[in-house]
């Protein structure tokens, strides 16, 4: 089952960035000399999760649309995020505008399609 906070997501929900990500960043400068002087350093948060409900596959009603509205309007928060087996401690990319975004499936249909863009704390 996923969760954000104690709203249940749709299963069929995607994370499209799940696997495009890496736990450590590399830098590199090089020598007055020309020699690549390179350092690395391990990530312990920041990853980004982007979760997506879209045409045919999921769809979110008007409650869970509010319920996160309503979250990603709290500046600074943390929420957990349960997402399978897995847990995270997430908060809104509000850094990456927009943090949510929604769109009805029909017009008055009370369903929608969407992103929500979080990240590891």
């Amino acid at each position: 089952m996923n969760k954000l906070g104690f709203l249940v997501l749709p299963d069929s929900m995607q994370w499209t960035d799940r696997y495009a990500w890496s736990p450590v960043v590399m830098g590199m400068e090089l020598s007055l000399l020309g020699t690549p002087v390179v350092w690395s350093q391990s990530l312990s948060g920041g990853r980004p999760i982007t979760l997506v409900a879209e045409k045919p596959v999921a769809w979110l009603d008007q409650a869970a649309v509010e319920a996160i509205a309503a979250m990603a309007g709290q500046a600074g928060s943390i929420f957990p995020l349960f997402w399978g087996d897995d847990l995270f401690s997430v908060m809104f990319r509000h850094h990456d505008p927009p943090a949510v975004s929604f769109q009805p499936v029909r017009v008055n249909s009370g369903l929608f399609v969407g992103t929500v863009k979080l990240m590891t704390i």
